[in-house]
């Protein structure tokens, strides 16, 4: 009865851990900060942080726009820039074993504004995503991206 009852206890031991795992991911995977600036400053903000670190916005989607032009008039605002450091991003698809991380480029920030009028930004934890990548894309995007991302969002987003 003794192992019958370990393995009882283990099984829902691994079950719970699953299920936390599941429900907690998406809010590490994501980050989504609550901006110190009215909408469009924070747009403009990111975008002026992120050409000052010679980064590229190649694209802003007004997906607000977007949604209302389809007939969902009460969408609140919501812009997301693409956003992309070519030296980061020609060291990450040089090797052609390393191309796959096209499907995550390029960065993407989002800035959207709740039913409550606050303005979020909203990005991938790029720190986080490193660790599931090989050396290479690891050491671009875990000490390269993700820290200068962070830089250039703190003096627009309330820190946690």
């Amino acid at each position: 009865m003794n192992f019958l009852n370990l393995l009882v206890g283990f099984l829902l031991g691994v079950g719970a851990t699953a299920v936390a795992a599941f429900k907690l991911m998406p809010k590490m995977m994501l980050l989504d900060q609550v901006s110190k600036l009215s909408f469009e400053d924070t747009v403009a903000a990111i975008e002026k942080a992120a050409v000052d670190r010679g980064w590229k916005v190649p694209k802003i989607y007004d997906i607000q726009k977007t949604l209302q032009d389809a007939g969902h008039a009460d969408m609140t605002r919501v812009k997301i820039l693409s956003i992309c450091q070519p030296h980061h991003a020609y060291n990450v698809l040089k090797a052609d074993a390393d191309k796959f991380v096209t499907a995550i480029m390029p960065c993407r920030v989002a800035v959207y504004e709740d039913a409550h009028k606050v303005v979020h930004v909203a990005e991938m934890n790029m720190g986080l995503m490193s660790k599931f990548f090989g050396p290479n894309v690891r050491d671009i995007i875990g000490n390269h991206v993700a820290v200068e991302e962070k830089e250039m969002m703190a003096n627009i987003v309330h820190a946690h």
